[in-house]
């Protein structure tokens, strides 16, 4: 075995093929997907309650206003899955080469985000100067672009534009600062610790925004708080130690319950799961709010590592590949959605339907075109840096569900 580089930067061809170079796992892929798809509906449902939708659902509004407010942890189950993934494959690589090549993790994470991140900006910019537009939406975009969209967000407010839902990349970016440099130099108890650092540190800091009177978006929005769903993707790493649980389908259906549970008590009812604290036992309850997102994100993780491949419909699979286009162009065509069918101040049923089905197929259709044309070409070069495989093309996607040997042996 042969290192290279001052960084222990590794050639593909040098080191021995075996199980532990292999992570791939098509049901984590499924878990992209429906992380995006609770985006989704947060972004398109209706969020807070008005008369026609509560007359039209009836005893049901309650439990629709509140599926609607929880999707957006959809956002946090992206950080936990990201943090999960990021600890695994630094962590086999470890394992395999005796250290961490540094310059190599970010040669691939450049790769993988920032050619559709770029365009997704570019595309912003060009919507920001068309009529409608403001000179505001190309400077905030200005800060998207160095990575500080969501430091933007938090004390700007959002913006006026498709592309304000990349301010959660930005955070991805921060916690990719570290992460390597964290696994490279310290051994696994201490990740436990560091981890654990981080989820004191961030309810440390809530706290401080909760006495400050901070605004829901103001808290939302700051990285620090949100990367304690990093940390509980770190845990979930560490403990499962590269194995996949190995459970029945009633056990999952149960994770799968408990997590909604958990989301569903963070929204608080008609509050937002982050809201302005005014008393001791109010900060209080928003700290348990977050650590109840926190924990609906592993259980949905556990819910679904270890499931049989046979029981992943591929389209599921594929969409997930495919996430980061979906969550990328999903504003725009919503954006699109309303132009076509316009928004009316009464809540006509069919029309949003129209609209929702529309929106959801225009995203598809641009992720599609986005990974063939734009992602595609990068990830192959990705590739060439790669060491621990963890991401199949596009030619490997037809046999998921045929090909089991793709699913690495933990």
């Amino acid at each position: 075995m042969t290192l290279i580089g001052r960084d222990g930067a590794h050639l593909e061809a040098q080191l021995p093929k075996s199980p532990a170079r292999q992570y791939y796992r098509p049901e984590l892929d499924v878990v992209r997907f429906l992380a995006f798809l609770l985006v989704f509906l947060s972004h398109t449902l209706p969020r807070t309650p008005t008369p026609r939708v509560s007359a039209f659902l009836g005893g049901l509004a309650p439990l629709f206003y509140s599926v609607a407010n929880a999707g957006r942890f959809g956002v946090c189950l992206f950080f936990t899955l990201s943090a999960f993934l990021i600890c695994e494959l630094l962590l086999r690589e470890r394992e395999v080469s005796g250290t961490v090549a540094v310059k190599q993790f970010y040669i691939r994470r450049i790769l993988r985000i920032w050619p559709l991140y770029y365009f997704g900006l570019a595309l912003g910019a060009v919507l920001a100067c068309l009529p409608g537009g403001s000179r505001d939406e190309l400077v905030g975009l200005c800060w998207f672009a160095i990575f500080l969209g969501a430091w933007r967000s938090a004390t700007h407010g959002w913006l006026n534009n498709p592309m304000f839902v990349l301010w959660s990349v930005s955070i991805e970016e921060q916690f990719y600062l570290f992460a390597p440099w964290v696994v490279k130099c310290f051994r696994r108890r201490v990740l436990y610790i560091f981890a654990a650092a981080i989820v004191l540190g961030a309810n440390a800091w809530l706290y401080r925004l909760c006495m400050e009177n901070a605004s829901d978006d103001r808290i939302w929005a700051d990285s620090l708080v949100q990367f304690q769903c990093f940390a509980a993707g770190i845990f979930l790493c560490l403990i499962l130690r590269g194995r996949a649980p190995q459970v029945g389908l009633w056990m999952r259906s149960l994770l799968l319950a408990g997590s909604g549970l958990c989301w569903l008590i963070a929204c608080g009812g008609p509050d937002s799961a982050y809201a302005i604290a005014y008393d001791t036992s109010a900060r209080w309850i928003i700290l348990s709010k977050v650590f109840l997102i926190s924990a609906g994100s592993i259980l949905m993780l556990l819910a679904f590592l270890g499931l049989s491949w046979r029981l992943l419909p591929r389209w599921a699979v594929y969409l997930g590949r495919i996430s980061f286009g979906l969550y990328v162009f999903h504003g725009v065509a919503r954006d699109l959605s309303f132009y076509i069918f316009p928004k009316t101040a009464d809540f006509h049923g069919s029309m949003f339907i129209l609209r929702f089905c529309t929106a959801l197929g225009l995203t598809v259709a641009m992720a599609a075109i986005s990974y063939r044309y734009i992602e595609s070409p990068f990830l192959k070069l990705k590739k060439r840096h790669t060491i621990i495989e963890s991401q199949p093309l596009l030619e490997h996607l037809a046999g998921i569900g045929a090909a089991p040997e793709v699913v690495s042996r933990t």
